[in-house]
């Protein structure tokens, strides 16, 4: 048995007029053409915004890149902050750029006792911007090691290097030496007349330290001579041992300055924290009353097993007051408070007695030999 086909229905243009049923037949104007081309530019302006956003929310759900954004540049610094706390991000962007000028320079320079001052020449005079990178490159150096020591006496005379910020302090010290160990390492390259004997006379001071001078000096020198060697030594401590320990440390020391925050100028003061008690109601050694009260209860003043009296603790007996003279007296109101042990009541002791730490009744009950 075979199904008939669906048949197209026509559209019915007869009532596509006015709206009524009763109009001329006419079909309704479509878009234009510059109409459908803007269309289909926002469509695709969309798509692509729509697209980059889908990747951005992939990467960021995988590194986390919104939570290391807020944690470096939307975080909270004390009142007072001023242009003395740019000097630390001033020498990291110094840094960044003598790696990239560095990394410029490095591919036209060669580590030769003899082709090394050649290759700075060429690149000087024949590369183009060579000049203008070695200089950035040259004065770099010498800013580098001038906003480190300024970072360093701003975070001493701020009092940054107190607790808790020790091992970033540590860390900043280090740093300094490695920076001066890349200017060092730095100046003989160019290997003219004056880089030369320059690192000689650097290398002998290294040679003359106690103890580890001598080594240090030969490990430099990369023999017991200054020879072509140390050329080659000195570009691979350039290049790659120092930088990469320098990129470490700087690291380490980001991730400390977010995680402990920054220091308030010495001449700001501190706000006390909220619902703090004013230090002059708080003596010192003798715990609060609700610090007491989580080890003991309280009632009007009294602790169980013992006093309290504007603040001091005895065991039993609260302090006398010496305004009126009674300081020499026995006080016998906490020994009042208990029933009177009479001797003649029962034949075994009691268990104060037995243990000896308390006194001995007197005639009169009820009272305490002092």
């Amino acid at each position: 048995m075979k199904l008939p086909l669906p048949t197209r229905k026509s559209k019915d243009t007869s009532s596509a007029g006015n709206g009524n049923g009763n109009g001329n037949g006419a079909t309704p104007e479509g878009p234009t053409k510059a109409e459908r081309r803007e269309a289909v530019k926002t469509a695709t302006i969309h798509h692509a915004a729509e697209g980059g956003a889908t990747a951005a929310g992939w990467v960021d759900q995988r590194v986390n890149g919104t939570g290391i954004y807020t944690a470096l540049l939307t975080r909270k610094v004390p009142k007072g902050t001023n242009w003395f706390y740019t000097l630390g991000s001033a020498t990291m962007f110094i840094f960044a750029m003598q790696a990239i000028t560095g990394v410029f320079l490095s591919m036209y320079y060669t580590p030769s006792a003899t082709q090394a001052y050649a290759s700075i020449t060429h690149l000087t005079n024949d590369v183009f911007m060579g000049e203008f990178v070695r200089g950035m490159h040259k004065w770099g150096a010498s800013l580098m090691i001038i906003l480190i020591f300024l970072h360093m006496a701003r975070t001493f005379f701020f009092g940054a290097y107190k607790y808790p910020r020790e091992l970033n302090w540590v860390i900043g010290v280090v740093l300094i030496v490695l920076t001066m160990v890349m200017g060092l390492t730095g100046y003989l390259l160019p290997f003219d007349q004056r880089s030369f004997w320059a690192t000689i006379v650097a290398n002998n001071i290294t040679a003359s330290g106690p103890v580890v001078g001598p080594y240090l000096a030969d490990f430099l020198r990369a023999g017991p001579d200054f020879s072509a060697t140390t050329l080659s030594r000195f570009y691979a401590l350039h290049m790659l041992l120092v930088p990469g320990l320098i990129g470490a440390l700087i690291g380490a020391h980001l991730f400390l300055v977010v995680k402990l925050g920054t220091t308030a100028p010495p001449w700001v003061k501190a706000a006390r924290p909220k619902g703090a008690r004013p230090t002059e109601f708080v003596p010192a050694g003798v715990p609060a009353p609700e610090e007491l009260a989580a080890n003991g209860a309280i009632t009007n003043g009294a602790v169980t097993n013992g006093a309290v009296t504007n603040g001091a603790v005895t065991n039993g007996v609260a302090p006398a007051d010496p305004a009126d003279g009674s300081a020499d007296e026995p006080v016998a109101e906490a020994a009042a408070e208990e029933p009177a042990i009479e001797s003649g009541e029962s034949g075994a002791p009691s268990d104060q007695e037995a243990a000896g730490d308390s006194p001995a009744p007197s005639d009169s009950d009820g009272e305490v030999n002092a």
